[in-house]
């Protein structure tokens, strides 16, 4: 079969050239990203209940739906947030759940309780949450200057016709309309004048409804014809909403004043300084981010030009950041190749053998990239990585072959063709061995579960491709290159320059080979070394192993991607406009330190937006995007420490959190540390909440410290006398609908636009008239017996209650939230813990028997996927083994390959302390990989070995000469590896910093592990095997 192949090349560079142009055409079509999509699926379901207040419909509405769903399969947490007037119940599923099938188990738990829910509530409207789910761009819309339109007029605009024009994009799943000036009709009523009618708000209401509303009557059918009959009684105009009657003699023009106006906010934007509408623009399940943010941009010049008068800016985009990130992957991968390539010529002295190696390098990457795009593994950090890792086995499976080539040719003196088939047939066996001994490591990560198994699967499946690839390419394009560049070359003659290099090497390899061979002479012969030998070995693996805690354990690395976030939380009793004034000037602050592209600023939420939100009106989320981190000289977290000091000294300011773009590793982790509570009783969670805040803020690690709320909205209460109300032959239902439609209003109809949304029909009170509790006082009542004020029928109080709800687990919950910069959770968690153990000294009972606490942030899931890794490690070690026996039909000859395993994990362990890297799920596989490359290295000495004992060498013999042969390529692949690997451990990359430490770990590991392993591993075999 090979020297089929190789004496006839022609299929080979068939299939090579067909692999190359799908590599090429996949380079350009595969999807780009920054990371792999990794959240679990969620089902959120939003329901409105106008009027109610958050306790109410978090106790009425979502715990009802929270048992309901709780029912469901493959449920993994179900959670709430009840504001006044809405909640969100959100159901989070494991990861074997499909995102449809999640909604449609939902929907149909939904239609099972309907009965069980308030009447008044609103049909619950259903959400896909997924990583496909936070807009890919946020478009700011707003007014230019002398242009006389209104924010709300904006609103209307953006709402009826850019949004229309933005979703007729392929490439936009959804777009999201935030930033409250809702324009709707207002039919200001006066309260005054409708008592001296003897009317009340309801009759306008049931006025408005009969008077503007066309109605279908029936369908007029003959012999010849048929034909709809239908009564037209909609207003076209506002003129036409004030003539009709509310009675014979009465007006609605009598008693209201009717005009456009603007629904009460419970939500604003800034978009760029600029008060504005913006849109969320969501991708398709699948969908790449940049081609949905490439679709909206073609669209953009159209937009503007369609409408002069608007500012259409982006305010946020993920475009440079996953444009620049990809780019400088790409830039990585060309430098690694480069120090690669320069570092197989340093040590082969050897252009010919240096160029036919790098030739292969193309061939296996494109090769891989179109493998990728028929597997649909798209381009990201994680998977660019992988095939930069790649680059050290691929060239090692090169070199092993081709120096084995040109050892038949030049010291075997057979002609270059049956050199070529010799060569590779000699050593095939052995480097397919190592292939699938480094695959058996990496192949259980593709199956580890949960977290670890989104972000590390593309790049198990990215690496195994490669591995595979490139052993490929080296037992066939190898072999016919160097045919190529043997003929005519039967005297290996170096250039002059090629000689002076291989003296150096020489100079300093020789006498490090007889080091190796000195010392391991030393062990075999002089036994009293080896038991200190040995225990200094074990000595050395357990200090290394004990310093990792020292390290610090994270779930996964910060990162500055040049995107800054910031959670402000006001003061209560902060109204909305008084936020979005302190905000300009936050926003102000911004812009003066420079290096800012665009800023965000989102207060409150509206129901159903997940795009862009905040939280309830007293909360603000702004998202600054700043300059890439190579165009300044300040770090992200820097910025973040200035925005932070600046904002605490703002009045009306509770809380401030400004963390980092991806802080958390998924998006269903609110901080890094997250204390939730949980309990039957509202004050005892507060009690604790204000402990663990309090705790949080003394935490040394701990940037800024928050509650998801606190117990201080100030809500009022009328508790009806229902002695009075059947006094009046009314009832406490009638007197809270008339007080109700005059508060927050009442919606009676539609004005109806055509082939668009139309206007909101409101019937509600002048907003002078319903700013205080004390105007409602004297607020008149209609009853049968006449008008009543309402403080007649009962009385007035406050109390203090929660900004919001927030529910899990069927128990009310409170979550305090840390946030930290660069500093390790396990740290962080460690200083938390020793305060907790003060603060419980002085304060015993603050936290109540009847609270539970549960740590639910990065630490959770750190634990949970370190375990799931542990075990992924621990199948692929047996696997491993498993693989060598069947390779080496021996038992005992794997345990000698594997015992550089432990080896290297004193390198990088090392590496991570020197390098100041924390502990990881990259830096847990950057072991796993360092397992591979390392083994594959122990395999070659092995069979060497095993080869010249073969041939008559006694056992020391086989030793002493493998160390002596295999030296030299050993520390080639070692290091061409290791420097291969260099732009990943500094960070080259936009978004490296999450892999970095993988890097780290291998180039530490690799080199510690390569110096001691030519030692170790030899000798090892030596006392395992019999003579």
């Amino acid at each position: 079969m090979l020297k089929w192949y190789i004496s006839k090349p022609h299929i080979i560079f068939s299939v090579l050239i067909a692999f190359v142009v799908l590599g090429v055409v996949g380079f350009y079509v595969i999807p780009r990203d920054l990371f792999p999509p990794s959240d679990r699926p969620q089902v959120a379901v939003v329901v409105q209940e106008p009027g109610a207040t958050a306790k109410y419909v978090a106790d009425h509405t979502a715990s009802v739906i929270e048992r309901e769903l709780y029912t469901i399969s493959g449920i993994r947490r179900v959670y709430s947030t009840s504001n006044d007037g809405f909640c969100t119940v959100t159901a989070e599923f494991h990861y074997s759940k499909s995102i449809i099938e999640a909604k449609t188990d939902v929907a149909n738990s939904l239609s099972k309780i309907q009965n069980l829910l308030p009447s008044n509530i609103m049909p619950p409207q259903i959400y896909e949450i997924t990583s496909y789910t936070p807009p890919v761009m946020v478009l700011s819309i707003s007014p230019k200057k002398n242009s006389h339109l209104s924010v709300a007029d904006v609103g209307y605009i953006a709402q009826n016709q850019i949004k229309d024009e933005i979703l007729r994009t392929n490439a936009v799943a959804n777009v999201d309309v935030f930033g409250g000036f809702e324009k709707e009709v207002q039919i200001q009523i006066d309260n005054n004048k409708l008592s001296s009618y003897n009317l009340s708000p309801q009759d306008v209401i049931s006025a408005v409804q009969k008077s503007n509303n066309d109605m279908p009557l029936g369908l007029l059918i003959n012999k010849n014809m048929q034909n709809t009959f239908i009564l037209k009684t909609e207003a076209k105009s506002l003129d036409e909403l004030k003539n009709i009657h509310i009675t014979k003699d009465v007006k609605l023009s009598d008693v209201a004043n009717i005009k456009f106006g603007i629904k009460p906010p419970n939500a604003l934007y800034q978009g760029n300084g600029h008060q504005a509408i913006a849109l969320g623009i969501q991708r398709p399940y699948g969908g790449a981010v940049l081609s949905t943010i490439s679709g909206v941009e073609k669209i953009l010049p159209k937009l503007r030009a369609q409408f002069p008068q608007l500012n259409i800016e982006v305010a946020d985009s993920q475009k440079e950041l996953v444009t620049l990130s990809n780019e400088n992957m790409l830039a990585a991968l060309r430098d690694a190749i480069i120090f690669t390539s320069l570092v197989i010529f340093l040590f082969l002295a050897d252009l010919r053998m240096t160029i036919i190696s790098a030739l292969s390098i193309p061939f296996v990457y494109l090769a891989t990239i179109a493998l990728m795009w028929i597997f649909g593994i798209g381009f990201n950090i994680v998977t660019l990585t992988a095939i930069i890792l790649a680059l050290g086995m691929l060239v090692d499976d090169a070199i092993v072959i081709l120096e084995n080539i040109e050892r038949h040719f030049f010291e075997l003196k057979k002609p270059p063709m049956q050199a070529a088939i010799d060569g590779t047939k000699e050593v095939m066996l052995v480097v397919l061995g190592g292939t699938i001994a480094t695959s058996a490591v990496i192949f259980p990560m593709m199956f580890v579960g949960g977290y670890p198994e989104k972000i590390f699967r593309p790049l198990a499946s990215t690496l195994l491709i490669a591995i595979l690839v490139s052993y490929f390419v080296s037992v066939t394009l190898i072999p016919i290159l160097s045919i190529r560049f043997l003929k005519g070359k039967e005297k290996e003659v170096k250039s002059k320059w090629e000689s002076k290099i291989n003296q150096y090497m020489v100079s300093w390899l020789n006498p490090l080979k007889n080091i190796y061979i000195e010392w391991i002479k030393d062990l075999i012969h002089k036994k009293k070394i080896r038991l200190p030998v040995n225990i200094a070995l074990i000595v050395l693996l357990i200090i290394s192993i004990r310093i990792i805690p020292f390290t610090g354990r994270d779930l996964m690395p910060p990162m500055d991607t040049g995107i800054a976030k910031a959670n402000i939380t006001f003061n209560s009793d902060t109204s909305i406009w008084q936020v979005n004034n302190e905000l300009k000037k936050i926003e102000h602050y911004i812009y003066s330190l420079g290096h800012v592209k665009s800023i965000s600023t989102a207060i409150g939420t509206q129901p159903g937006v997940f795009t862009v939100s905040a939280g309830t009106p007293q909360m603000a989320n702004i998202t600054v995007n700043f300059v890439n981190r190579f165009d300044r000289k300040e770090s992200l977290w820097q910025l973040e420490d200035k925005i932070r000091s600046y904002i605490h000294t703002l009045p009306n300011v509770k809380y401030v959190d400004v963390f980092d773009y991806g802080a958390t590793a998924l998006s269903s982790i609110k901080a890094n540390l997250d204390t939730t509570l949980y309990s039957d009783n509202i004050e005892s969670l507060n009690k604790a909440g204000n402990g663990i805040l309090n705790i949080l803020n003394n935490t040394k690690g701990v940037k800024s410290a928050s509650k998801s709320w606190d117990m201080d909205k100030i809500e009022y209460e009328f508790k009806i006398d229902k002695e009075k109300t059947a006094f009046y032959d009314t009832t406490p239902y009638d007197v809270a609908m008339q007080v109700s439609a005059g508060l927050q209003g009442q919606v009676a109809s539609i004005f109806t636009v055509p082939n668009e949304t139309g206007f909101l029909i409101r019937v509600i009170l002048p907003s002078q008239q319903r700013n205080y509790i004390e105007q409602f006082k004297s607020y008149l009542i209609k009853t049968p017996k006449g008008f009543v004020s309402l403080e007649a029928l009962g009385n007035f109080s406050q109390k203090a209650e929660p900004t919001v709800i927030t529910r899990e687990a069927l128990d009310y919950t409170q979550d305090i939230y840390g946030y930290r910069s660069t500093h390790a959770v396990s740290h962080i968690m460690d200083n938390f813990n020793k305060e907790f153990q003060s603060y419980l000294h002085t304060h015993k009972n603050f936290i109540l028997p009847n609270v539970k606490s549960e740590q639910t942030g990065d630490i959770q899931t750190m634990a949970d996927s370190m375990s799931k890794m542990a075990k992924a490690i621990l199948i692929g070690l047996v696997l491993l083994y498993l693989v060598l026996v069947a390779v080496f039909r021996s038992w005992t000859d794997p345990l000698a390959i594997m015992v550089a395993i432990p080896l290297s994990i004193i390198g990088g362990s090392w590496s991570l302390l020197i390098s100041d890297k924390h502990m990881c799920l990259p830096a847990i596989m950057g072991f796993v990989l360092l397992a591979g490359i390392i083994v594959k290295n122990s395999i070659l000495i092995i069979e060497f070995i095993k080869t010249y004992r073969e041939k008559g060498y006694t056992k020391e013999e086989a030793i002493l000469e493998s160390v002596n042969i295999r030296t030299r390529p050993i520390m080639m692949t070692a290091f061409g590896t290791a420097v291969g690997m260099i732009p990943i451990a500094l960070q080259w990359a936009i978004g490296l910093e999450r892999l970095s430490p993988l890097a780290t770990v291998a180039i530490g590991g690799l080199i510690v592990g390569t110096f001691l392993s030519l030692v170790y591993v030899p000798f090892f075999y030596y006392i395992i095997t019999k003579d």
